[in-house]
């Protein structure tokens, strides 16, 4: 079996650590600035324009609030220096335009907040201006469809989700738009039919998943259609891995290997066709 076949063919956005990561923090706990600069009222809200620094000194935030809640322009940095988020606030401090970047200054997000929340269609971005995603965010949480490109800017994967879980059917596909998987998740767990794709068409591997364990009869293909071989799963093992011939053990240990796997989208940060196509 090909390398690049993995049983949970996603890409979750690129930069989905970094961005969860400033979302809980856009207002960090580092040194404040002098008191005249970071001023709280009566009430314990604070007022006008505050700063925090990190311990080494360089600038963490800075923002301009009213009533403890940020208004006008927020900018919150890195340790090094570089501009971590931007977003012009209105003057209620409810909704925000914001724009993300990782610690070399580069664009990898951007979308509205609902105070510190990501909400609605939101975009993210390779740090080289090719788009990698669209995620649609209810209460900072994934809702609905979101799709996931390639360079080229065809789609290279779908997802549901429902509550920050995957939820329905995932498919994936390769650069020439024909299918290359279909998955079915409940609960962000994978359950029911489970499809890898030869590029031709033809299936590669058909099962099912129960409750996020291979179950019944998985078959597998060659890539001219005709059927190589068959397991039995009970509770996610494998009967008959002893009747396989050499050529078919060595494809069913990669599947064995790589199914369920994520690989870590960060590692491909600066190459999202190769993470597309799991190479």
């Amino acid at each position: 079996m090909k390398k690049n076949i993995y049983l949970s063919f996603i890409v979750f956005i690129a930069i989905s650590l970094t961005v969860s990561a400033q979302d809980r923090s856009l207002f960090g706990k580092g040194k404040a600035e002098p008191m005249a600069k970071n001023i709280t009222d009566a009430n314990g809200q604070k007022q006008g324009l505050w700063q925090r620094r990190y311990n080494n000194g360089q600038l963490m935030y800075k923002a301009t609030f009213v009533d403890n809640k940020p208004v006008g322009e927020m900018i919150r940095y890195h340790a090094n220096g570089k501009m971590m988020a931007k977003i012009i606030y209105d003057k209620k401090g409810e909704w925000g335009d914001g724009q993300l970047f990782n610690d070399k200054g580069q664009l990898i997000g951007e979308g509205r907040f609902l105070e510190t929340n990501k909400e609605g269609l939101w975009k993210f971005f390779d740090g080289k201006k090719h788009l990698l995603s669209h995620e649609t965010f209810v209460n900072n949480k994934r809702e609905g469809l979101s799709v996931n490109f390639f360079q080229s800017g065809d789609t290279a994967s779908t997802t549901n989700w429902r509550n920050n879980q995957k939820q329905g059917i995932e498919t994936a596909y390769y650069p020439s738009g024909r299918v290359r998987l279909t998955a079915h998740y409940n609960k962000g767990v994978l359950d029911g039919e489970y499809t890898v794709y030869f590029e031709n068409g033809f299936r590669e591997i058909n099962g099912a998943y129960l409750n996020g364990r291979m179950d019944g009869i998985w078959v597998f293909y060659l890539s001219n259609g005709k059927e190589d071989y068959r397991l039995h799963y009970d509770n996610g093992t494998a009967r008959e891995t002893d009747q396989l011939e050499q050529i078919q053990i060595e494809r069913f240990k990669t599947f064995e290997k790589n199914k369920g796997k994520l690989r870590d989208p960060q590692d491909y940060i600066n190459d999202p066709d190769s993470y597309m196509m799991g190479r």
